[in-house]
C-alpha cells in the first residue's frame, strides 16, 4: 500500500515520464483545466478501471451477498442477481454457506436484461443466496499497492505521450512497461 498518493501525484509521475515539462494540480476528473489536466481527466479513471479488470489485486477485493434481480433466469440458470455497480471484475460466485474445503467452482454467466425499461446487468447461476467476490472500483489512491500504482503511472504515461506529445514510440514503450508490471502484480497476488 502506498501512502500520500493522490490522482494528481500519479498523473504528475506519468507526465514526468512522457511530457516532462507539464504538471497538474487539483482532483480527478477536473484537475486544473490545463491541457495536461484535461487529458488526465479523460484518461485517469478508465486507466484505473482497465488495470482493475486485468488482475485480482488484493487491495480491490470485495465480497457481497447478491441481490435477486426479479427477472426470470435464462436457461440453464435457476437464479438471477443484480450486478454490483462497483464491480470491475467477478472473481467468484459462492453459496452463502460455502465450505472452504469444497474446491468445486460455481458456474455463472452475466448478461444484460431489461428491468422496468432499463438495460440492467445480471449475474446468472444455479446457487440460491449467492455471494460474490469481486474487484471493486471503490478504492482510493492510498489503497493502491506499489506495483498497481507503477503500472498505472506507466499506462497513463503511454496515453499521455501519444495524446499530448504525439510520441507513438514512447507511448509503446510505456505501455509495454505497464504490461510487465501487471504481470509482476499477477505473480505476487496469486
Amino acid at each position: 500500500m502506498t501512502t500520500g498518493s493522490t490522482a494528481a501525484s500519479i498523473v504528475n509521475q506519468a507526465l514526468q515520464q512522457s511530457v516532462a515539462q507539464a504538471t497538474v494540480t487539483g482532483v480527478n476528473p477536473t484537475f486544473d483545466g490545463s491541457a495536461a489536466g484535461n487529458a488526465a481527466g479523460i484518461l485517469y479513471t478508465p486507466a484505473v478501471q482497465l488495470l482493475l479488470r486485468q488482475e485480482d489485486y488484493e487491495f480491490a477485493r470485495a465480497s457481497a451477498a447478491l441481490t435477486p434481480s426479479g427477472v426470470t433466469p435464462i436457461y440453464p440458470w435457476s437464479y438471477g442477481y443484480l450486478y454490483p455497480t462497483d464491480c470491475m471484475k467477478i472473481r467468484s460466485v459462492v453459496p452463502a454457506t460455502w465450505a472452504a474445503n469444497d474446491p468445486q467452482p460455481v458456474r455463472w454467466t452475466d448478461s444484460e436484461q431489461m428491468i422496468s425499461g432499463v438495460q440492467t446487468r445480471i449475474i446468472f447461476c444455479n446457487i440460491p443466496n449467492a455471494v460474490l467476490t469481486y474487484s471493486t472500483s471503490n478504492v482510493t489512491e492510498n489503497e493502491f499497492d506499489s506495483v498497481f500504482q507503477e503500472a498505472l503511472v506507466r499506462l497513463l504515461a503511454s496515453e499521455l505521450a501519444l495524446g499530448l506529445a504525439g510520441r507513438p514510440d514512447l507511448s509503446e514503450k510505456k505501455l509495454s512497461e505497464s504490461g510487465g508490471l501487471v504481470q509482476i502484480g499477477a505473480g505476487r497476488d496469486s
